[in-house]
């Protein structure tokens, strides 16, 4: 099974997740999904924001708005044109990191900032007229964090069932960045091995979705 394939099969879990309501089996599946994506794509997002010059201070911050920028490409990938996703979101990813460098995307508060300041890029609104209303924003929020609980511990279920080797490549992988390569030297195996046990342990995972 190449990872093309179990790539193209989270994407269609999670966007059809996205068509049912929050606390539904298929919306909890979309999002544990959505998680493995942001799992398998985190070296690109690293890749593309080194690539794109941002200073590091900022790094962080960049990051960290990478990750919502692919859930936001994810929400707007359409597979009916033709496209790859893979080809869709490294396209998407490049071009967010582009104007988030001209400022257009740079939202960061800065300690001395007040609510009476303007938000770069956003047409003379300030701070106070952007910011949401947390008052009127509990419930969405309380929702969105079971949702998030409820996927984590779906995710570390399918994580417990591998067997110690999968989780390992997994693991090095996706939480600690390390290349094929380097997976390979430090378990004592070929990277073919390395990438085979990766496919296998994504198959595994996504049948608990």
């Amino acid at each position: 099974m190449s990872n093309y394939k179990v790539i193209d099969d989270l994407v269609k879990t999670c966007k059809n997740g996205q068509e049912y309501p929050d606390g539904s089996p298929e919306r909890e599946s979309g999002s544990t999904a959505g998680q493995l994506l942001v799992m398998a794509f985190r070296p690109l997002i690293l890749a593309t924001l080194s690539r794109s010059g941002i200073h590091d201070d900022q790094f962080e911050d960049a990051f960290q708005d990478g990750v919502i920028a692919f859930m936001e490409g994810l929400k707007k990938f359409d597979p009916g044109r033709g496209a790859s996703f893979n080809a869709f979101i490294q396209a998407h990813l490049r071009q967010y990191y582009r104007k988030w460098q001209h400022g257009q995307f740079n939202h960061s508060v800065k300690p001395d900032t007040t609510l009476d300041d303007q938000v770069p890029g956003r047409q003379g609104l300030t701070y106070a007229e952007v910011l949401p209303d947390k008052a009127t924003n509990l419930e969405a929020d309380y929702i969105q964090r079971e949702e998030k609980s409820a996927s984590r511990k779906k995710l570390a279920r399918g994580l417990s069932r591998l067997s110690p080797s999968y989780r390992s490549v997994l693991e090095k992988h996706y939480y600690e960045g390390m290349t094929q390569t380097e997976i390979a030297e430090t378990e004592g195996i070929s990277p073919q091995a390395v990438n085979q046990r990766r496919d296998r342990a994504l198959k595994k995972i996504k049948k608990v979705l």
